[in-house]
């Protein structure tokens, strides 16, 4: 067994990846390109990325016409330095399009600290045919593509050639790239208003947007050329020269920054809560009913919605109690619609990795009993693992490394859990912090022993307090899920 690491839990856990992706889909959303129902035209521009009023990064788009095809380049870069580690990242997307606008076929390249994902897409006969590579691990999938669906990064192209006026409201089924998931976009064209393009004044289209209940608003001219996008959570990108969008200053972007767009304060302070037993609470901000889930822990009590359109619930938690009942043996047994959700791999759970596989062996050498086995594996990482604010991106490279945040912890967790053949998921959701006196993002695993059970590898729990808030489940889960509540919902204590 390798020697203990003690280290700091981290419980910031808006992860770099999950960050940085939020900030993809913010940026890709409003990188069209100009166009009209004559003609398209190529085209070039640069957009600055702004994080309340701070520069992060900027945006590259290119857009080539060729006798056959229309090809879109770009690349997004942001910039930042988390506990003194580089975490800047690139994303490269190259897409190719019909004449009329249709996908032909697209490559995404995200690059984070070394590690390296790449999606690559092929659209044929109704299906995209997909393949992601990502630490040694490639799935391939396929997805329903009908001639009505669009890319995120090019829905903008359709909804401008279909023509612009005051009022118009749309609808459409968008693939969002970096999350390889299909979700519903709307958008609503608020007004015309004076705007500022190249020196001149020119009327831009005001449009708001929603994709699964990411909010943002952009400003566009007639053509397409998109002047500026805002979104409530303090992100910006303006259109700019080169020379303006890629002068990052020196003042580099610290991770901790995000800290206020993640913290939820509280009225007053939880007094020892990794000790909680009970915790009751009012959630209150949610822009639809029915987020929050129950499960063996937690209750949604009530849910109504108030005057101004948001939604509150009332949710009782309590902690996990030491198990009584003898768990079942591994490997553990479930149903055959459910063995591939939790017990399977995934680009960031690579269940069948030779290293995951022999440490999994040895941790599980002579033990049968599926909850010691559990624990056994919690222990192990939480030993092994440093606490830093470090996304490694997926359970192999946390092994290699041997460091990063709550994800890396439970990536890492559930690969080893799954390879020894227990059922596990990867839950997303909020825990207590008494550093930052309120609620912070967090990633723990859920296990299934015979019961369901839940431990926290980052906090060294086998049994989690009751301020660990459920908001989705399993690595696959809808990602976009859990921005609805990032910098929207509040909590109100009630016991």
């Amino acid at each position: 067994m390798q020697t203990p690491v003690v280290s700091k839990p981290v419980l910031i856990c808006v992860t770099m990846k999950k960050l940085f992706l939020f900030l993809w889909v913010s940026v890709f959303l409003i990188a069209s390109v100009p166009t009209s129902h004559a003609a398209i035209k190529g085209y070039e521009t640069w957009m600055g990325t702004y994080f309340h009023g701070k520069k992060l990064g900027f945006t590259h788009l290119k857009l080539k016409v060729r006798a056959k095809e229309t090809v879109i380049n770009m690349r997004v870069y942001f910039r930042m330095v988390s506990e003194g580690v580089d975490q800047s990242t690139t994303f490269t997307q190259e897409t190719h399009l019909t004449p009329d606008l249709k996908l032909k076929h697209f490559t995404l390249v995200q690059e984070l600290m070394g590690h390296r994902q790449k999606i690559e897409a092929e659209a044929k006969n109704g299906k995209l045919e997909l393949q992601v590579t990502s630490s040694d691990f490639k799935k391939k999938d396929s997805i329903s593509f009908p001639p009505g669906m669009a890319l995120s990064s090019t829905y903008l192209l359709n909804m401008i050639r279909s023509g612009l006026s005051v009022g118009k409201k749309g609808k459409i089924s968008v693939f969002v790239e970096p999350f390889q998931m299909v979700t519903g976009l709307a958008y609503y064209i608020l007004r015309q208003e004076k705007a500022e393009l190249d020196g001149k004044q020119v009327e831009a289209y005001v449009v708001k947007q929603n994709m699964s209940g990411m909010e943002s608003t952009f400003w566009v001219t007639e053509d397409g050329i998109v002047l500026r996008e805002e979104s409530p959570q303090g992100f910006k990108s303006i259109r700019e020269p080169e020379s303006v969008a890629t002068d990052l200053g020196d003042e580099v972007f610290s991770a901790s920054r995000f800290i206020t767009l993640s913290l939820i304060k509280l009225q007053r302070e939880i007094e020892k809560p990794r000790k909680l037993k009970k915790f009751k609470f009012k959630m209150s901000g949610m822009n639809s009913p029915g987020l929050i889930p129950t499960d063996h822990r937690q209750k949604v009590l009530t849910t109504k919605k108030l005057p101004s359109g948001a939604y509150i619930s009332t949710v009782e938690i309590g902690s996990e109690l030491p198990s009584t009942e003898k768990a079942v043996q591994v490997p553990v047994l479930v149903k055959a619609s459910d063995r591939d959700r939790l017990l399977g791999a995934s680009v960031e759970v690579q269940v069948k990795h030779p290293q995951i596989r022999a440490l999994s062996r040895l941790l599980a050498e002579g033990e049968t009993d599926s909850w010691r086995l559990a624990r056994i594996i919690n222990r192990w990482v939480y030993d092994n693992m440093e606490k830093a604010l470090v996304d490694t991106v997926t359970a192999v490279d946390a092994l290699r490394e041997r460091r990063g945040e709550c994800q890396s912890h439970t990536y890492l967790f559930t690969a080893l859990a799954r390879a020894a053949g227990i059922p596990t998921k990867v839950v997303n959701g909020l825990v207590y912090s008494e550093d930052y006196g309120g609620f912070l993002y967090h990633a723990w695993p859920e296990v299934f022993v015979g019961q369901w059970r839940a431990l926290d590898p980052t906090l060294g729990q086998d049994s989690v307090d009751a301020t660990h808030i459920k908001l989705t489940e399993n690595e696959r889960e809808d990602p976009l899920k859990l921005m609805e509540f990032v910098g929207r919902v509040g909590i109100e204590i009630v016991e």
